[in-house]
Parts: structure tokens; C-alpha cells; sequence
């Protein structure tokens, strides 16, 4: 079992005892997770942070993310502005290829940048849901998102790519709700050349 808590604020207290205590009386068993150990550990994300490290800084050396210094100010007027021209809102790309020296003047005015992934344009992500059959997204739809927050903290969508390719996962069993997230998850494994989980 795995603690997918990179979202702070939907962390509360005694939660994850919680969990575990209500999976053990479904009559639940697992090898490996915080209560017990094992060979994947830590199991918290957020104790992960310097293993996610190692990937994003792999992603903006092979110029597969950058340093996004938008504000949060900025970023909701051009949702505004999307929204009112009848578009889908999503992430312009307007940061997407700053000079070294612009990213100097943004550091120089206390700015602190997030990390986005860069989105391949024009191309369609499929997969094969065991559930729904086949399942495509447009890239051009998606825009580059967030992989690590302004605080230096993995996103979901990073976290979970990294450690299910670094704990081995086969198949990977979700909501409905994070089938939106999928084409995000499948694009940072094959940045990497890994092979995609069964989804």
C-alpha cells in the first residue's frame, strides 16, 4: 500500500490510519507498505522527494520540462480569457521557452517557478482501459502541466508515474474520475522509454 499524499491540503489527520484500518477489516493483506516495510520503501510520497528529484532534473536537462515563473494571478486570467472565447482552459505555454536570462529577471523579482511537463503537440495518446476499451486524448487538448509545485512538492500525476514504474506496478486500477489523468501519467512514462502499466 502506498500513501499518495502529495496534496497537503487533503491530508487530515489519523486519515491514513484510517485507511489501513478499514482495508484490514474488509479482510484486506498486503507484503509491503508504511505499517510493515518491505523492498519499495518509503511508501509515503511525501518522505519521496528526493528520489522525484532525480527524475524532473533528468526531464529539464533533456528539455522535457522547464521552469514555469507564472503567478497564480496570471495564470487565472488566462483561464478567464479562455473561458470568455468560448475555449477550454489549460495552460498556454506562455513560459515554455524562456531565455536564461529571463529566468534570471523572474528569480532576481523573488519569483519562485513550478515545474511543467512539456506537452508533445499533435499527438494522440491511446490507451486500452480493461474497463472501457480504447481511450484516446489529443495532447494539444491537455497543455503542459504542473509536475512539481512552486514548493519543490511532486505532483499526483508525477508522483504516481514515478513510483509506478520504480515499484513495478503491472496494472494500475482507478475511478472514473482519474481517467483524465491517465494520458498524463502514460506521457511521462514514455519520456522516460518505460513500459506503460495495463490500465
Amino acid at each position: 500500500i502506498r500513501i499518495e499524499d502529495t496534496d497537503k491540503k487533503r491530508n487530515i489527520e489519523g486519515g491514513e490510519q484510517s485507511q489501513l484500518n478499514y482495508l484490514k477489516w474488509l479482510g484486506m493483506d498486503w507484503d509491503e507498505s508504511v505499517d510493515i516495510g518491505g523492498e519499495y520503501g518509503p511508501y509515503r510520497q511525501s518522505e519521496r522527494n528526493d528520489i522525484y528529484k532525480k527524475y524532473y532534473e533528468e526531464l529539464l536537462e533533456k528539455g522535457l520540462a522547464y521552469k514555469c515563473f507564472c503567478t497564480e494571478e496570471e495564470l487565472e486570467k488566462e483561464r478567464e480569457e479562455q473561458i470568455a472565447r468560448g475555449e477550454m482552459p489549460r495552460y498556454s505555454g506562455k513560459h515554455r521557452n524562456l531565455t536564461q536570462e529571463e529566468q534570471e529577471q523572474f528569480l532576481a523579482e523573488g519569483r519562485q517557478p513550478s515545474i511543467r511537463f512539456r506537452v508533445p503537440e499533435g499527438k494522440i495518446i491511446v490507451f486500452n482501459d480493461i474497463v472501457k476499451g480504447e481511450i484516446s486524448f489529443e495532447s494539444d487538448g491537455i497543455g503542459d502541466f504542473v509536475i512539481v509545485k512552486k514548493d519543490g512538492t511532486p505532483t499526483y500525476n508525477f508522483a504516481v508515474a514515478i513510483d509506478d514504474y520504480l515499484m513495478k506496478m503491472t496494472h494500475v486500477l482507478r475511478g472514473e474520475d482519474h481517467i483524465s489523468n491517465t494520458p498524463k501519467q502514460i506521457m511521462i512514462f514514455q519520456a522516460f522509454g518505460w513500459d506503460v502499466p495495463v490500465f
